[in-house]
């Protein structure tokens, strides 16, 4: 099949599908096209110019896999010793403020880059309806939808983040005098804006990608009732309106129905296995940010996530580095979590007898990888940093969910030789989306079981106990969704829409633990210890908006707190 990765070969034709802005009206002399342009004319004439252009706009997705600082960091999944970095610096510190906002992996929700995106949005669909007669007419509604398609999901990463954010819709122009400042709008009406380009798209695009890491329907679908979670979660329904949530439920069950999906299960490590190059586009990646191959066009995922030492020689940046709370959530083989007395757990044996998805997402004391054994015990080549002193992992333990194991560290770094996808919706979310929806709006049915229960089914783990409350099943599916979708950037969105960040138990209130391993006899003891004490407000489940934009839209009004 066709790709649409943009190869770089092309970027300088895409360097050049800049549109021009005309200059002074009344001497159209002084109208000369600057060299190293294209006017809107040349931009849009042709469909293959205008491809050029969408190509352009997929292109703008988070580069996640290029980027070190994850949002797991922000979270409470992976803890990384920096002390420079926005993790501990910035969101563990409390410090979030209008001068300082993060702005996620690959500038995920960077206020002016998204509206930047949101811009070549504007202009490709402004254009090519003026040039639609150049077009052929399947071409132009499938690129018409794709594109709606990405403006809301650059428009869901500002929502996710800031909350009712500006809604703009044509490529602004002040050059008539006109204001092009706009106010937010509501939080309703942001999502029910991304929830109308979502239909608009969905109504289009086909079920299946004509060519390879294209929009379709079920991505329409997917981004949509993320977005209808997220709203009717706590941090936005304050009120708990049971209709939200059943409004979530049935666009996730939408494209459960669609019978496109299912869960990647070739093998027994197909959990882990999804996520590297060989499996690309497998049956249950609904939409993903791919890579295209060749020299330096892949990415450093590997150095800059992976290990530090491996075989006696430094490979890695090791900066995603799972913390003891994330590895406490997974459970035994039996299914039960380790705080269940019948579950069998040795505390003093931490690693034996736990789920398939923990063997095959964290490389713990014993573990191998690339022909070594990982040691973060005392006096091990990567022995736990207690004092921040060098890139060896603070927790005692590094991820191995989402690197490729053939692949070394060094490699990644100088060469961005993996061309594994960034996978931004897959299908095991679809279905722990619809059964935490469908439990919030009517309790645990037989569909929430079910749809839980395939999840859990993959990794061979028997069913959830039947017979649970609704608050019993939350819990239930609040563990299933932090460990299936581990390493993934969901958990930074899902503490904050729950409000667990904070209070007694909040989950970036609580100090953060690590596991210390020292030689004992013929074994070894295992110590829980404290890393990093936590400070986090409240205010902070949603971003600033930056000051810079404050400052320069007067009628955009801050967040509560700040």
């Amino acid at each position: 099949m066709k790709q649409i990765f943009i190869k770089y070969r092309e970027l300088f034709l895409l360097a050049l599908l800049v549109v021009s802005i005309s200059g002074c009206k009344k001497d159209d002399s002084l109208n000369v096209t600057p060299k190293g342009f294209l006017t809107d004319e040349a931009t849009f004439n042709s469909q293959s110019n205008a491809d050029l252009f969408v190509n352009d706009i997929y292109n703008q997705l988070p580069d996640v896999n290029n980027d070190y600082q994850l949002t797991e960091q922000y979270a409470d999944n992976s803890f990384c010793g920096a002390a420079w970095e926005n993790g501990q610096a910035t969101v563990r510190a409390g410090s979030i403020g209008p001068s300082n906002v993060p702005t996620g992996p690959g500038g995920m929700w960077d206020w002016e880059g998204n509206y930047g995106k949101i811009r070549k949005c504007n202009i490709f669909l402004q254009q090519a309806a003026a040039n639609k007669a150049k077009y052929t007419d399947d071409w132009y509604k499938q690129r018409v939808a794709e594109v709606t398609y990405m403006r809301a999901y650059f428009y869901s990463l500002l929502f996710t983040a800031y909350g009712g954010v500006p809604i703009i819709t044509t490529p602004l122009n002040n050059q008539d005098g006109s204001d092009i400042f706009t106010a937010r709008a509501t939080i309703d009406e942001t999502v029910a804006f991304i929830e109308a380009d979502c239909d608009a798209a969905a109504a289009v695009l086909p079920t299946k990608a004509t060519e390879t890491g294209r929009a379709t329907k079920g991505a329409a679908l997917t981004l949509k009732g993320w977005v209808e979670l997220f709203a009717a979660s706590p941090l936005v329904n304050t009120a708990n309106d049971a209709g939200k949530w059943s409004k979530a439920a049935a666009t996730n069950k939408s494209v459960m129905d669609m019978g496109t999906y299912s869960l990647f299960n070739a093998s027994a490590t197909s959990y882990a296995d999804q996520f590297l190059s060989a499996n690309n586009w497998n049956v249950e990646t609904i939409f993903a940010r791919g890579y295209a191959t060749g020299p330096a066009k892949g990415s450093h995922r590997e150095g800059y996530l992976g290990p530090v030492y491996v075989n006696g020689v430094q490979q890695s940046w090791g900066n995603l580095a799972p913390t003891q709370g994330l590895v406490d959530d997974y459970s035994m083989d039996n299914g039960l979590p380790i705080t269940d007395a019948a579950s069998g757990y040795n505390p003093q044996a931490p690693y034996t007898h736990r789920e398939q998805r923990f063997y095959q997402s964290i490389l713990y004391d014993g573990a191998s990888w690339q022909g070594d054994i990982f040691k973060s015990r005392i006096g091990g080549s990567n022995q736990i940093d207690l004092g921040s002193t060098s890139d060896i992992t603070n927790t005692g333990y590094n991820a191995r969910k989402t690197l490729d194991e053939s692949i070394t560290g060094q490699t990644s770094i100088n060469l961005a030789p993996s061309f594994a996808n960034y996978i931004i919706f897959r299908y095991a979310e679809v279905l722990l989306s619809y059964a935490e929806a469908q439990n919030e709006a009517v309790g645990p049915d037989a569909s929430v079981y079910d749809a839980v229960n395939k999840v859990r089914a993959r990794s061979a783990l028997p069913a959830v106990t039947p017979g649970l409350t609704k608050d019993q099943m939350r819990v239930y599916i609040h563990r299933e969704r932090r460990i299936e979708l581990a390493f993934e950037d969901k958990r930074w969105f899902d503490i904050r829409r729950w409000l667990i960040t904070t209070g007694t138990n909040g989950v970036l209130t609580s100090p953060e633990y690590g596991m210390k391993i020292e030689a004992a006899g013929s074994g070894f003891t295992y110590t829980p210890v404290k890393i990093f004490t936590n400070t986090f407000f409240e205010r902070q489940n949603w971003m600033p908006i930056p000051q810079a934009e404050i400052d320069k839209n007067k009628k955009l009004v801050q967040n509560p707190g700040y």
